[in-house]
């Protein structure tokens, strides 16, 4: 059974669960530190650690305010903290007792909270949405005060249905959490085979055959009947350039094609380009040095992030952040993408120089020698892949797919049992 009058953000609610103003959950802890409080860091991912521990955890480092170490809110454990992310990822249960910034919103539970039940409340989603609905323009970093909090009423059960929910929650999310975490590993697992796949394949071809030492360090033996060569013997390097950037007429109402770094990220999921992030007109290419390049040619990305590579669909300019390779009769331009994609990417780093910005130069690439199987190999070899990396993609996705799922589950899981929406007892 159920009461479903004036429940605000609720649509019903158990019958035996009482919905009250935050102000007789929560009131705000306005003590001034102790001056043995350590320093206390909350955080969506790791909920509330003190300040070393966070660092040391994740490796990042958390800018300290030195001259306000005195002036820093005392908080006790089982306390609640509001911090500048909660309108995105809910309220903190700290279980330390330390000081936290006076930016923060310290809440200190009444009697009537088991704080193992409001640990899941308070960053349930219905919760956190309704907490994005007290204050106008919520932007990253803006800090919600008390009396924005106290604006949401809170569902709170009798202390025993809260503990039950609770250990409920605890058993429940942490089965699914397993779950997620192994199917994580099945996509680091599949990734692993997919990429030493392709390597194996694009040096050795699809079929056993004898093999001779190799003079590439990147590639110990290969077929005999391979040979290697230099890169530029097969195929032309080309160098991008970008227009001027003062001539604005040169980037309004453009239509040629343009590979720049905006198209980085795509690279890492498809083979051809067929359009850019940017384009730029005809009267830029021809009032630079730039130039169309035929389609078919490759491009490596040679500065910032190294490596990254595809195949233009159709004729595009490149920037100067790319090598361009036009490939000759010799040389299938999708053998090539699978040697720079694959193959050749550990070897990578040791063309790269630059302290800042690392930089693959001319003079390297000019000097770079691949295998060279005869053209119909390089063609079986180019099906071949895509044939067996298909079916790898496909498990990789639906292995995705079932984390999403899962995450959604638990999420709803959350939901539906911090708002009376099931009952816990009968969860298996």
């Amino acid at each position: 059974m159920s009461a479903k009058d004036n429940l605000g953000w609720f649509t019903e609610l158990p019958l035996t669960w009482r919905l009250l103003p935050a102000k007789a959950c929560f009131s705000e802890r306005r003590e001034p530190n102790l001056p043995d409080d350590v320093h206390l860091t909350p955080s969506q991912t790791h909920g509330v650690l003190p300040q070393a521990d966070y660092m040391s955890r994740t490796g990042k480092a958390v800018v300290q305010n030195i001259q306000g170490q005195d002036s820093m809110k005392h908080v006790e454990p089982d306390d609640f903290i509001i911090h500048l992310r909660s309108f995105q990822g809910g309220i903190e249960r700290s279980t330390y007792g330390g000081k936290v910034s006076t930016a923060y919103t310290v809440l200190e539970p009444s009697k009537l909270v088991v704080t193992d039940y409001f640990r899941w409340l308070l960053k349930s989603a219905g919760y956190i949405q309704e907490l994005r609905t007290t204050t106008n323009q919520l932007r990253d970093g803006q800090s919600i005060k008390f009396r924005d909090f106290v604006k949401i009423p809170l569902p709170v059960p009798p202390p025993e249905e809260q503990r039950a929910i609770a250990d409920c929650l605890d058993r429940e999310t942490a089965r699914i959490d397993r779950l997620i975490e192994e199917q994580r590993r099945l996509i680091e697992m599949l990734r692993e085979r997919r990429f030493a796949l392709r390597v194996n394949v694009a040096l050795h071809g699809t079929a056993p055959t004898e093999e001779f030492g190799s003079p590439l360090p990147w590639a110990e033996k290969l077929p005999t009947g391979w040979r290697v060569v230099p890169l530029t013997s097969v195929a032309k390097l080309e160098s991008g350039h970008t227009p001027s950037r003062s001539r604005e007429d040169w980037w309004q109402d453009c239509y040629v094609p343009w590979v720049s770094l905006h198209d980085v990220g795509m690279m890492r999921s498809v083979k051809y380009l067929h359009d850019t992030a940017q384009r730029i007109s005809d009267t830029g290419i021809a009032n630079s040095s730039a130039r169309i390049l035929p389609a078919r040619t490759v491009v490596l990305s040679r500065d910032a992030t190294v490596g990254r590579t595809a195949i233009m669909g159709v004729p595009m300019a490149t920037s100067q952040h790319f090598a361009a390779w036009v490939c000759g009769p010799d040389l299938d331009p999708e053998y090539l993408w699978v040697l720079f994609g694959d193959a050749m990417q550990p070897f990578f780093d040791s063309f790269q120089n630059g302290s800042t910005i690392r930089t693959i130069g001319m003079g390297d690439l000019k000097a770079f020698r691949i295998p060279l199987p005869p053209l119909d190999e390089q063609r079986r070899i180019v099906a071949h892949l895509d044939e067996e990396t298909a079916k790898i993609d496909s498990l990789i996705a639906e292995t995705e797919r079932f984390v999403e799922l899962s995450r959604e589950r638990r999420a709803a899981l959350i939901t539906a049992a911090v708002m009376g929406q099931i009952d816990v007892r009968e969860v298996a």
